[in-house]
């Protein structure tokens, strides 16, 4: 007489690869590529293929390397990219560039005197009185604009606008720092209180003889303002022999986007 073999048993039984007391599962199915489940972390990027720069798992993007990636963007080795600012260098720059000296000249007294305009127009009806009270006022009113205009001008404009002042943009001259990169606000400050000694002996028309001559004689043509900010002033963009040298494809470049052994030279 047999006996009917209670419930229990079926789930106990063992059958070499099951676990006993465990259940039996049907074995996991492959998941389609790409539809991989993480826990916790995110996927990692897979290796760059050496040599190529291309990345495994992102077929058709090519990275440099210590860059960061970001999508429809180039990057050149050893650059730093920063939107809004096309005008950065990318290395520092050659004598080449620097050899602007007979343009920084027409570009200082074209400056000067556009810094001179309003302070001058002001002072005019005071130094026409006859009251000592108002000569001195004239005085202190006049010196207060030059150095509020002095200030947007030398120091605030250029920041905001590749480096340049009114008569540097005429000139295709602009200021940059010693590195290569855009100045910022302190050096342009320092530069602009440099132009104090550089502008000695302060008299009509020999004002500013002693920055020039310093200008001349420093081998990266650095007024004594220059020196002290860690500033150049380089030229912008090729000449129109210049241009035609390097044809079509390049008349539209900045002397400072060509390769360093391409850089022109641009004069004294």
């Amino acid at each position: 007489m047999t006996s009917t073999p209670e419930q229990g048993d079926a789930a106990g039984q063992w059958d070499g690869n099951t676990a006993q007391g465990q259940v039996p599962r049907p074995p996991t199915q492959p998941s389609a590529p790409g539809s991989e489940h993480y826990a916790g972390a995110p996927p990692q990027a897979g290796p760059t293929t050496p040599d190529s720069g291309l990345r495994n798992d992102q077929p058709g993007q090519h990275y440099q390397s210590g860059q960061s990636y970001q999508s429809g963007q180039s990057y050149a080795s050893g650059s730093q990219y920063q939107t809004g600012q096309p005008y950065q260098t990318a290395g520092r720059p050659t004598e080449a560039q620097t050899r602007v000296s007979g343009r920084r000249v027409f570009q200082y007294f074209i400056d000067a005197f556009l810094v001179s305009i309003v302070p001058y127009l002001v002072s005019i009806p005071f130094d026409a009185s006859n009251s000592t009270i108002l000569h001195v006022i004239g005085g202190i009113v006049t010196f207060v604009l030059f150095l509020i205009i002095g200030f947007w001008y030398w120091c605030i404009w250029p920041k905001g606008h590749h480096g340049q002042t009114f008569a540097m943009k005429w000139f295709g001259i602009r200021v940059v720092s010693k590195d290569g990169g855009p100045a910022n606000t302190a050096q342009y400050f320092i530069r602009w209180i440099g132009l104090i000694i550089d502008g000695f002996p302060w008299v009509w028309p020999f004002t500013g003889l002693l920055g020039l001559f310093v200008m001349v004689v420093s081998k990266n043509r650095q007024r004594v303002g220059d020196h002290m900010a860690r500033t150049l002033v380089i030229s912008e963009g090729l000449t129109r022999a210049q241009a035609a040298q390097y044809g079509d494809g390049r008349a539209g470049l900045s002397s400072d986007q060509l390769p360093q052994q391409e850089r022109p030279e641009t004069g004294l």
